[in-house]
């Protein structure tokens, strides 16, 4: 046992970031780096959407038709800059071109307009932003290359405004001026004419487009790192997107891209817990200790107590918020628990009420509450010691077991119990809680003890706001009673729903947030009179006990990212936004998942002696007939309706039966809203024949499943050599997505299998690449017609 616990802060610069000293590795002596998705990030995603923030702010201020709708005028937008490169020879050009090609407005003053929101929307990257000043430090120059259609002069601006002052870099490299792109390789070409002293194996460049900041760089003659984040975020978006549903908005987290970005280097044993941690914990956490702080500062609030165990991340995290946004609020852990506060509900016990205390804790034995109410278990009764309330009634002690409870001595010396606790915790409380309104600060689901602990103070419901990240119908208690309770997650339908998830198997969250932490047993007073909790060890041990460090470490990865990426004065996000990512990886876990959750312990924190594994042998077997041999009918809906005492998360226990129990159906039924299954399926086809390099065939350019199959591709290793759209005037040469784009006639002599990106005009395609002399190149699709 122990009474003081630390606390560990949200670091300056997160594990695995790009260092300055895994730069200088390259022994570089000019070192260039791509702008947008490596310097700087913006706030939006995918980039494109921005437009949709200019239409909007243009139709507020009457720069365009009323009728044009935000997403309308994305597409015009997107339409204006493809006529504005076909009549340019190269394809480069800049913002103006692009508004004059547009066939309504006030070209000026929608040119501002974008440039004020883009300046709104970047932010200069956190992890690379102190490599930039170490470069400088160093004495190592540093230059800036972008294929952009922003001007210099306004590119130079942007950068300035993001803390990237030209103190930072020698020279600025723009497409639109200087008339060469990287992606064509001519702005390595005039990088290097201009540093004829330095040989370009000296060069080092960074960027995140595998054609113009990787392979054209290295084709020059520069080493080259790609600056991407791993596959797992496109794949967690996927996920996210398949559950919310094809009309929902989802993303919406504006630190995830570089948190991604941040795991880079982590290690191969520690990269999966560090990954989940930062990417699907993250938001879900970090998102939720900055909406309490922000709703703190709306309501006045000045004190907050997070909760025991959680508040050993919750209260750093919340600190750190405080101080991003000026300060002024004070946290403090609040060392309480569901055991701790068990004797306060002793007092007034009989039969009646232990029955309703064992059914509210169905994990504790009637023995153990007996005991802790002052009593014992008389020698008759013994053989049913240990049981359930469950098993007691299926038994003929029950009656006389719980008529115990009626014993007037028991009842005495529980009312005893009672007053004690309720003295230490009103003293240890008083120091805490202070003057004034004061937030208390829970995970979920029912606030049962943060509620306990407003009933007990004379005037808790006037000074105390309660606050839970989800939570259930069970709630309406403490409301009805007028206990103050807001819900990060019951903002609308959406968040609650997400919020039920979350409750049918809070045990892997849970475990994250307490596993590194003891439970607080009770209150007992110092040698100095001082009231002080004690505690109970840490339940986590040695590798898992490394597992929930590691996932705790991505939890404030993001949180770091969080400070960087959302203004002070910005919304936090939704609590739907911020739980999506844990939601979907409780209803589909991939296999990774399963393991990595599946193998974490548990306990009730209710008294209750032992801990479970989540997904063990009694979990395994509960679901078996659901995944041995499958079962028709609805799988998820019946996992989820089972005993959670014998499988507390039953999709990670049938995940780890069957690992494509719930992808399979997904990709069967094309859930997701962008092209994943379809491309997996692509990607299978080919590597069933050993097909690595190939050409592509598809239509509708940017609205087709082109981008999202070079995208999976290039996650699969594969390399998408050439790319023709039966639409050409929607994918102009010379490049898409970084593939190069050839005539459709050409394909056919290409020296290339073809892979057929579509399933509509897969009978097109094939027919022309049937026609003419020769041989017919080899084409690959998932059906033909």
């Amino acid at each position: 046992m122990g009474i003081v616990q630390k606390f560990l802060p949200v670091p300056a610069t997160p594990p695995g970031s790009m260092t300055l000293a895994a730069l200088l590795q390259h022994d570089p002596l000019l070192v260039s780096f791509d702008i947008f998705d490596t310097l700087l990030l913006r706030r939006v995603e995918p980039p494109t959407a921005l437009f949709e923030q200019v239409g909007a702010a243009a139709l507020a201020a009457g720069l365009v038709p009323a009728s044009l709708s935000p997403p309308l005028f994305r597409l015009a937008r997107q339409e204006a800059e493809r006529r504005a490169r076909a009549e340019r020879s190269g394809g480069e050009v800049d913002l103006a071109a692009i508004y004059a090609a547009l066939g309504f407005g006030d070209p000026a003053a929608l040119i501002a307009l974008e440039l004020a929101l883009e300046q709104q929307a970047i932010f200069a990257n956190p992890l690379l932003l102190p490599v930039l000043r170490g470069l400088a430090a160093a004495g190592i120059p540093v230059v800036l290359l972008s294929d952009m259609y922003l001007a210099p002069p306004d590119l130079t601006r942007l950068l300035q405004g993001a803390g990237i002052g030209p103190d930072l870099y020698r020279r600025l490299y723009v497409s639109n001026a200087e008339g060469e792109s990287k992606a064509g390789g001519g702005l390595f070409n005039r990088l290097l004419a201009d540093h004829p002293h330095i040989p370009p194996a000296r060069i080092l460049h960074l960027g995140d487009d595998p054609l113009g900041d990787v392979a054209m760089a290295k084709a020059a003659g520069l080493q080259a790192i790609h600056y991407v984040p791993g596959p797992g975020l496109a794949r967690l978006r996927e996920r996210e997107r398949s559950v919310a549903g094809l009309g929902a908005p989802v993303e919406g987290l504006l630190p995830r891209r570089a948190a991604a970005l941040a795991g880079r280097t982590d290690a191969d044993d520690e990269a999966g817990a560090l990954e989940f941690g930062a990417l699907v914990l993250g938001p879900a956490v970090a998102e939720y200790c900055r909406w309490v702080v922000a709703e703190c500062r709306r309501q006045g609030i000045r004190r907050i107590l997070p909760l025991m165990r959680e508040a050993a991340l919750f209260a750093p995290l919340l600190e750190d918020c405080i101080r991003q946004s000026d300060g002024g609020l004070t946290v403090a852990p609040l060392y309480v628990s569901r055991q701790a506060l068990l004797p306060l509900e002793l007092a007034g016990i009989n039969a009646a009420a232990a029955h309703r205390l064992l059914t509210a804790r169905p994990h504790l034995p009637w023995d153990r509450l007996l005991q802790q109410a002052g009593g014992q278990v008389p020698a008759d009764l013994q053989p049913w010691a240990g049981l359930t309330l469950e098993q007691l009634l299926a038994t003929a002690a029950a009656g006389p077991a719980l008529a115990l409870f009626d014993d007037p001595a028991l009842q005495a010396s529980a009312a005893a119990q009672a007053a004690a606790t309720r003295a230490l915790l009103l003293e240890y409380l008083t120091p805490l809680l202070g003057e004034g309104p004061v937030a208390l600060v829970d995970l979920g689901a029912r606030g049962s003890t943060p509620a306990a602990l407003v009933r007990l103070l004379p005037d808790g419901r006037q000074r105390c706001q309660i606050f839970l990240a989800y939570a259930v119908a069970d709630i309406a208690g403490p409301l009805a009673d007028g206990i103050g309770i807001q819900v990060f997650a019951g903002q609308d339908a959406a968040g609650q729903a997400l919020g039920r998830i979350l409750y049918r198997s809070p045990q892997p969250l849970e475990r994250v947030l307490t596993g590194l932490h003891g439970t607080t047993l009770g209150y007992q007073r110092k040698p100095d009179g001082a009231v002080v909790p004690v505690l109970a060890d840490p339940p986590a041990t040695g590798m898992e006990a490394r597992l929930l460090g590691l996932m705790q470490q991505g939890i404030r990865r993001y949180a770091g990212m969080m400070a960087a990426a959302c203004p002070t004065d910005s919304k936090p996000a939704t609590g739907f936004a911020a739980l999506l990512p844990l939601a979907a990886a409780l209803l589909r876990p991939t296999a990774a998942e399963a393991a990595l959750l599946g193998g974490l312990a548990y306990d009730q924190n209710d008294g209750t002696e032992g801990e479970r594994v989540i997904c063990d042998a009694t979990a395994l077997e509960t679901v078996r007939p659901l995944a041995d041999p499958p079962m028709q009918g609805p799988t998820l809906a019946l996992a989820m309706g089972l005993r959670p005492a014998l499988a507390p998360w039953p999709q990670g226990a049938l995940t780890l039966l069957d690992p494509g129990i719930f992808q399979r159906p997904a990709d069967q039924l094309g859930l997701e809203a962008g092209h994943g299954p379809v491309c997996r399926a692509l990607m299978a086809k080919l590597q069933q024949q050993g097909v690595s390099r190939f050409g592509i065939l598809a239509v509708g350019g940017e609205g087709g499943m082109g981008p999202d199959f070079i995208r999976h591709a290039r996650e699969a290793g594969l390399e998408p050599a050439a790319y023709a759209d039966l639409m050409g005037h929607l994918a102009p040469p010379p490049l898409f997505h970084g593939v190069p784009v050839q005539p459709m006639a050409a394909m056919r002599d290409a020296g290339l299998p073809l892979v057929l990106v579509t399933l509509g005009y897969a009978s097109q395609l094939t027919a022309l690449m049937q026609e003419g002399p020769g041989e017919q190149p080899p084409l690959i699709s998932l059906r033909r017609g």
